[in-house]
């Protein structure tokens, strides 16, 4: 039987595959090859999905990876909103303020992760997720069928709620914690328990 352990490598080689595929979707977008840039993306996020489950499977969760993953979702995130801006010009004039919003609000996210703890945050809570998820199917709708701008508001929406989520966690957690599933309310009852229970 194989030892899974063996393979501690294989989800931190995921998110640089996720990594690479950005230079290659801007050359797509810049190609104005819009379905293979819609297939590329898709396996570009399906591939997010993959590495945090074979980490967690593994148990091979490490700083390291938490970071590595971070930085192919940032890298990916701002790939999609370039892409848009070239192949869907016409979102940026109707609803542009939306994106800028939630652009800003991430970069004061991640600076404040930044000052705070000296790299960048990977919380990966519930609520993240569901933000990102929420704007990743906006995003392969958008490339594959048409712009909805409802759903670009409720990812927008969504995601905001993960920033001030963000923005808690950094107050409430003096060292850098990845992986936080339980969010804001999993962080007070740790502190509620340890409170309790001083010794």
């Amino acid at each position: 039987m194989t030892d899974k352990h063996s393979f501690w490598w294989l989800p931190n080689a995921i998110s640089i595959i996720r990594l690479l595929c950005v230079p290659v979707l801007l050359l797509l977008a810049l190609e104005g090859t819009e379905a293979l840039f819609a297939a590329l993306l898709f396996l570009a996020l399906a591939s997010d999905l993959v590495d945090g489950w074979l980490a967690r499977r593994w148990c091979v969760v490490s700083k390291h990876g938490a970071l590595l993953d971070s930085i192919a979702d940032i890298a990916l995130t701002l790939c999609i909103l370039a892409g848009a801006w070239i192949l869907h010009p016409g979102m940026y004039e109707d609803d542009g303020w939306v994106i800028y919003t939630l652009l800003c609000a991430w970069l004061l996210a991640h600076s404040a992760s930044l000052l705070r703890y000296g790299r960048l945050a990977s919380f990966h809570t519930w609520l993240i997720r569901i933000g990102i998820a929420t704007f990743n199917v906006f995003a392969l709708i958008l490339f594959t069928l048409d712009y909805y701008p409802w759903l670009l508001y409720l990812s927008a929406s969504l995601s905001l709620l993960g920033v001030l989520e963000h923005f808690a966690l950094l107050v409430l957690l003096p060292e850098w914690s990845p992986d936080i599933p339980g969010g804001l309310p999993e962080v007070l009852r740790r502190r509620s328990g340890s409170q309790e229970n001083p010794h």
